[in-house]
């Protein structure tokens, strides 16, 4: 999944969720003379920023979203990524004709070589769904020259679904067959997702449970080395698990 020189893009729900997913895989390929774009939806601002809402004296809308937009840039900045947020409502987050539209200009615009997004059955979390059906629309017609945005069409590029929201695997049926070592810059994303706490401390510590839980699962499953130490998890459907 990672090649020197790669183009990757990364949709994301809300403000962490890319960081948190898949931030080391984002250094990985930044490391590797790659280049990531981050587009995240939202900036979380209502289902994902309650630790700021809670404080006293309560925030505006506005305050938490200038905080979450700094949070976002400052995490993508520590991974190596471009960044941009479409800004729209979540919770619930509605990606009809000419959201999608946008989504679609914004790959032919790009020309990925990878697009990662969120687990397609993630239940659990509706705006992470409504994401990645918007997405698989997007790059299933990115080569359409009957569909016309800003830019030419675009041959398709794969889509790989990364994590589930958090302790929800059971349920979403979220069954990794792709790992990715991400030992060597792992300090790197726990340092972008500590850019994230203020609307969500707990990624730090959640993710490093996960990330070694993840690793063990690679080099079990997807046949990498005792080194690995941490892992980020990705879902391609119909194939065998691989470790990178």
């Amino acid at each position: 999944m990672i090649r020197e020189g790669m183009r990757a893009m990364v949709f994301s729900a809300h403000a962490a969720d890319f960081c948190s997913r898949a931030g080391g895989t984002i250094a990985r390929i930044v490391d590797a003379g790659g280049t990531v774009q981050v587009i995240d939806m939202t900036y979380g601002i209502r289902c994902e920023s309650q630790a700021l809402w809670t404080k006293e004296p309560r925030p505006t809308y506005e305050e938490v979203r200038a905080i979450r937009k700094q949070e976002l840039h400052d995490a993508a900045a520590t991974l190596g990524a471009q960044i941009s947020c479409f800004g729209f409502e979540d919770s619930p987050l509605v990606l009809g004709p000419d959201r999608r539209l946008q989504i679609l200009d914004a790959i032919r615009e790009f020309r990925p070589d990878l697009v990662l997004s969120h687990w397609i059955q993630d239940i659990m979390h509706p705006d992470h769904v409504e994401t990645t059906q918007a997405v698989l629309w997007a790059c299933s017609y990115s080569g359409s020259a009957g569909i016309e945005t800003a830019h030419p069409p675009f041959g398709r590029a794969p889509l790989v679904c990364y994590e589930t929201t958090l302790g929800t695997s059971p349920i979403a049926k979220f069954l990794p067959n792709l790992y990715v070592d991400i030992t060597p810059v792992f300090e790197r994303k726990i340092e972008a997702l500590k850019k994230l706490a203020g609307g969500q401390p707990p990624l730090p510590e959640a993710y490093t449970i996960l990330a070694r839980y993840r690793a063990l699962e690679a080099r079990h499953c997807g046949g990498l080395g005792a080194e690995c130490e941490f892992a980020e998890a990705f879902g391609r459907l119909g194939t065998e698990a691989v470790g990178v």
